[in-house]
């Protein structure tokens, strides 16, 4: 299998309206609801799984709850084909410090659009904004289950550098 080819038909957009920034958190919890796998130390921390085992019963509107506090340190990419979502993207902006760097906090592309390119126009656009910030890094975490991200991610050239330890104190 070689590697994806772009889809001519894609948009790819920064939101800046609260409308579109809505629409993206309802596609991504309804993007990853069905897949456990997806569920990382990032998730626990945000409050979208309880035991980073399972989803919070109400994913939809914690997404939308995150979505309400963004501001100037965070941004939202869509990718749209006629208008349809088939792709979001949430990543936060650290570029005042040393290391000047961009976390991909959510990505995901509609189950019927994977492997078609869309996840790597997404990943290009992100690449880029970080650049025209002065970022110099770009981090992402994923659960250690999710093995189809984790090659899609070795495929764009994210490295392993670390792993993340988690122990819950109050069981």
């Amino acid at each position: 299998m070689g590697d994806p080819v772009p889809d001519a038909d894609i948009q790819i957009a920064w939101a800046t309206d609260p409308a579109t920034v809505r629409d993206a958190a309802l596609f991504l919890a309804r993007a990853v609801r069905t897949d456990t796998a997806y569920i990382s130390h990032g998730e626990i921390q945000q409050g979208l799984s309880p035991d980073g085992k399972s989803w919070a019963p109400d994913l939809e509107q914690r997404f939308l709850n995150a979505a309400a506090d963004y501001d100037d340190a965070r941004s939202v990419l869509v990718a749209r084909d006629g208008g349809v979502l088939v792709g979001a993207a949430i990543v936060h902006w650290d570029l005042d410090g040393a290391a000047r760097f961009a976390t991909l906090e959510d990505i995901a592309v509609a189950p019927q659009r994977r492997s078609a390119g869309v996840g790597d126009t997404m990943f290009r656009e992100i690449e880029r904004e970080t650049t025209r910030r002065g970022g110099a890094w770009i981090f992402l975490e994923s659960g250690l289950q999710n093995a189809r991200a984790h090659a899609f991610f070795d495929r764009a050239g994210f490295q392993v550098v670390s792993k993340v330890f988690a122990k819950r104190l109050d069981q």
